[in-house]
């Protein structure tokens, strides 16, 4: 099972229109090997959106706060055929942002067997 959770910084794009965040979001599940079996775009005013894929292997949300130039991304999966890492570049190309802290969180698996956890701090750039 993997949980990474990101915070991008200095996004370039921190506004962007939900249907091209969901493409990306689409591009990065795509690169983990999972399926999409739902998708919810929620805009805010005056700015930023909540963008959520339902997967068969759990969930991939991204929520933006434009006026900070900061979005927050939470994968939850029990597949991935790329590293999240590298899975997630999609979105941080359609935000322009850079990653400045990462985490991966253990959790519990099926079989009761705690997956690894990175220490805080790490991140993709």
């Amino acid at each position: 099972m993997i949980h990474a959770v990101y915070d991008i910084t200095g996004c370039t794009i921190p506004n962007p229109e939900p249907a091209e965040l969901l493409e990306a979001m689409r591009a990065a599940v795509a690169r983990l090997g999972c399926t999409v079996l739902g998708e919810l775009p929620v805009v805010f005013q005056p700015h930023g959106a909540t963008c959520v894929l339902v997967l068969a292997e759990s969930h991939l949300t991204v929520s933006t706060w434009p006026e900070h130039e900061l979005a927050h991304v939470d994968l939850f999966t029990c597949r991935a055929d790329t590293d999240p890492e590298e899975a997630i570049a999609p979105i941080l190309a359609a935000l322009g942002g850079e990653t400045v802290h990462g985490q991966r969180i253990g959790r519990l698996g099926p079989a009761g067997v705690a997956a690894g956890s990175a220490p805080a701090g790490w991140g993709v750039r």
